[in-house]
């Protein structure tokens, strides 16, 4: 049997690894906002349409403050991953905080999957998002897994 120093160990490891992983959302954000902006001052020219090049761009420019708001917003989850792995390597307890993270990382990538497939190479980006929800899920999931209480061989 673990003792509670070891459990709380590896307790504090999950959340860790959560906190890392889910750097990857402001990592995208951060991506996509760099592209848009690319596009904005790079603007191209439509032949025959008398336009500086603006109207091509129109939604690059909107684009691109939501982007450096949602890269500001996602920098969130690694804050609170890391609060609860500092809670638990101290043996206070967290309740609650995990499975509340999780549940704002499954939002957030419903916003950030179409920003991270519109990056090149994009399917990296896409799975780092799908893997980091993974690593959050769980985390977050692991105190309601059942437990083995079975005897073991005879």
């Amino acid at each position: 049997m673990a003792t509670t120093a070891e459990a709380t160990t590896r307790v504090w490891r999950r959340h860790a690894a959560a906190a890392l992983a889910s750097t990857v959302f402001p990592a995208v954000f951060v991506q996509a906002m760099l592209l848009a902006n690319w596009h904005v001052e790079h603007p191209v020219f439509v032949p025959g349409d008398d336009s500086p090049g603006i109207a091509a761009n129109g939604g690059n420019l909107i684009a691109v403050p939501m982007f450096a708001v949602a890269a500001i917003v996602c920098l969130l989850f690694p804050l609170l991953w890391g609060i609860a792995a500092f809670r638990t390597g101290q043996g206070k307890a967290v309740k609650d905080l995990p499975a509340i993270t999780t549940v704002l990382q499954v939002v957030a990538l419903l916003v950030a999957l179409p920003a991270a497939m519109s990056l090149p190479y994009n399917w990296a980006d896409v799975t780092a998002l799908v893997a980091a929800d993974l690593v959050a899920l769980s985390v977050a999931l692991r105190p309601r897994w059942p437990r083995r209480t079975s005897p073991g061989p005879a």
